[in-house]
């Protein structure tokens, strides 16, 4: 065995060939495998599983044609867009985490799953927005530029925007950028998303940055897959707090909700 891992390393060019071929093997026969399945799922997880192979494939329709499946067997748009698509995004890294999809497969699934919430987001024709002038409250949601994953934190925003808050998205700023929005903001709340706790240093430093540069500074939360890795994360990092959920973040920071019920509450 150890010989031949040397004379497939030494092969150099036709071993990385053959990874290749490999892949382009495991997607065609993911995407014949998708193709040919003619028997709808019976479940709600064998929806999103079936969405997710559909999100693997190398076509770039074949998830919108499950989705199509989806409505026309009863799922409702709403449950979709709040529910379907945080519980394909959590499969997805599962799928990776247990081999069952190479990165850049995941990759390419989690961006069509960001794609579809712009796609929502920016077809709302300013709906969110007139329902969220009533209540005169609005936050800012910072995906900071050392954090790689941002559909967390627009599936967020788009749940805040349900319970009539005015929400803004700040990505990828430079660390004086972002306390210069949160300094002429007058947000009632900024949110942090942290996906992983690798980046905990790097938020340490900006959130102390934004405590010394802004005078009345709202709370700082920290929403995202790190604070259930990271119990501590709001004592490590100087946030006010570190929550589990979009209703949790509304309660701690004392937000005003329309109280509209969601089938679905996740973290950003």
């Amino acid at each position: 065995m150890k010989q031949d891992t040397q004379q497939a390393r030494s092969g150099g060019d036709s071993y990385r060939e053959d990874d290749g071929i490999r892949f382009l093997v495991e997607s065609a026969l993911r995407s014949v495998a998708l193709s040919k399945n003619h028997t709808k799922p019976a479940t709600r997880s064998e929806w999103v599983r079936h969405l997710c192979d559909a999100l693997l494939a190398e076509s770039d329709t074949g998830y919108q044609a499950v989705l199509s499946d989806m409505v026309l067997n009863g799922f409702e748009s709403e449950d979709i867009y709040h529910s379907v698509v945080p519980d394909a995004a959590r499969l997805l890294g599962e799928m990776w985490l247990y081999d069952e999809a190479t990165f850049v497969e995941v990759t390419t699934g989690a961006a069509r799953l960001q794609g579809l919430m712009r796609g929502r987001n920016s077809g709302d024709n300013g709906s969110w927005m007139d329902r969220s002038v009533p209540l005169g409250q609005s936050i800012l949601l910072v995906i900071p530029q050392f954090e790689d994953h941002s559909l967390g934190a627009f599936v967020a925003a788009d749940q805040f925007r349900r319970h009539g808050i005015w929400v803004h998205l700040a990505i990828g700023l430079e660390t004086a950028e972002v306390v210069d929005q949160v300094a002429g903001g007058r947000f009632s709340m900024v949110g942090f998303t942290l996906s992983t706790g690798n980046c905990l240093d790097e938020l340490t430093g900006l959130v102390s940055d934004i405590w010394a540069g802004v005078t009345e500074c709202p709370p700082l939360i920290i929403g995202g897959s790190a604070v259930d890795v990271e119990s501590s994360v709001a004592e490590r990092t100087g946030a006010t707090y570190g929550v589990r959920s979009v209703r949790e973040a509304i309660e701690r920071c004392n937000l005003v909700s329309i109280h509209e019920p969601l089938s679905s509450e996740l973290t950003f």
